[in-house]
Formats: C-alpha cells, structure tokens, sequence
C-alpha cells in the first residue's frame, strides 16, 4: 500500500490527460497493427463500430482523409504535451505510474468480467469469424468506444447539462453516465455486425456502461480504456478455451 501523500500523486498524475495519452498509444499501435493484418489482401475492411463512426464524423466535415487524420492525431498530442507542461512545468514521465496504471486496469477489468459472472451474463464486443478478428474488435472497442461514450459523450452532455441547463455538477454527471451507458448499450445493436436486440443483454452492457462511465469519472480516459480492452480480452479467452 502507497504512503497516502505518494497515492494521492499518482492518483492525479494518472487520471491527467497527458498519462492518458502516452498510455493509450502502445494500445492505439497494437489496434493498427492488427487492423492491417486482418484486412491485408481483403476486399472489405474490418474494424471496430466506434471507429467507423469516428471515421464517419470526420468525412462529414472533409477531414477523413489519411493526411489529414494523422494531422489531428499529431496536433492532439501536441496540445496535450503543451498542457502537460503548463501544469507540470515540463516534469518527466515517470513509468512507474503507467506499469500501475496497467496493473489497475487489470483489477477493474477483473471487477467487471467477476460481477458480470456472477450474473451469469459474459458481455463482449461483437464477435468475428477468426480469433484474430474478435481481438482487433476488443482492442479497438477499448479505445474508441471508451473515446466515443465517456471521453466524447460524457463530456459533452455534461457540458449542456451544466452551461445550458444550468445543473448543479452532481446530477449533471450521474445523467450524463447513465445516458452515456444506454447510447453505449443501444450503439451494439447497430450497424451489419450489429447483435440481435435483446433487453437481457441490452439492460446489461447498460449497466456495464454506467460502471465504466463511473471509472471514467474517477480514473481518467487512459485506465478505463484499458480496463474495457482487458475486460474483452478476458471474456475473449474464457471463450477461446470453452470452444
């Protein structure tokens, strides 16, 4: 157990941004990676919903071109070093933070898959033909669903809720989780690869969706996207092993 002065500094340093982003790009890697081997020589290209989204989104506007994507990602890193700086005065990363950020994400991750156990209920991203497959879905359900429905749509409602409804900031964030988890809950029903509706299933990623928005909260972008990468991974192998 950390010292209460040393736990209350890593509590901030993980949940700022800048460790949020450092983290989320070995993962980001990984998600291309596999991306490219998958869809290497196919006709159709496979990727995860939020992802095609976000793709979407940008073409409406004319900025989903290659270039032009890896312009945005290149200059969001650059705003976020530059905060970084400003509020850390340029202070080193440290990587022990981001191993117990790792470690953390794990133990929510195993919270997650043992509640839903005992439920009796395993939730995962759609599943594909190939294992492969089904873990670039995972993976790419941590990053971008987590960057969709709590980074994106957490802040934003809580954004109308406080400056145009003019709510106190407790209801405006337990609104804005719930809402958040049902739209996270109804967007797997969406779409080709979209699962079958079913208000068992449904009621329950709901409430997956309002833990992790929960996390979110509490533990900043980088953990939760992990803890719901880890989370699909762990659901993944119990399956690879049963089947």
């Amino acid at each position: 157990m950390l010292p209460a002065p040393q736990l209350q500094r890593y509590l901030a340093l993980s949940r700022s941004p800048w460790y949020s982003l450092v983290i989320i790009l070995p993962l980001a890697a990984l998600y291309q990676l596999l991306a490219w081997l998958v869809n290497f020589g196919s006709d159709t290209e496979l990727r995860n919903g939020a992802d095609v989204l976000l793709r979407m989104l940008l073409d409406l506007f004319g900025l989903g071109a290659p270039k032009i994507m890896a312009a945005l990602v290149l200059a969001a890193i650059a705003a976020v070093w530059m905060w970084q700086r400003h509020a850390h005065d340029d202070e080193p990363l440290e990587a022990g933070v981001l191993a117990v950020m790792v470690a953390e994400s794990i133990l929510w991750a195993g919270l997650l898959l043992l509640l839903l156990l005992a439920a009796d209920t395993l939730l995962l991203t759609n599943r594909a033909d190939t294992v492969l497959q089904t873990a670039l879905l995972a993976i790419g359900a941590g990053i971008y669903e987590e960057a969709v429905f709590r980074l994106g749509l957490i802040s934003g409602l809580m954004l109308i809720f406080t400056q145009a409804l003019l709510w106190h900031k407790i209801p405006a964030t337990l609104m804005a989780v719930a809402g958040a988890g049902v739209i996270f809950s109804l967007f797997h029903y969406v779409g080709p690869m979209g699962e079958a509706p079913s208000w068992n299933t449904m009621a329950y990623r709901s409430v997956a969706g309002v833990l992790l928005g929960g996390l979110f909260i509490w533990r900043g972008f980088g953990i939760t996207a992990y803890t719901h990468t880890f989370y699909d991974l762990f659901v993944l192998g119990l399956m690879t092993v049963h089947s």
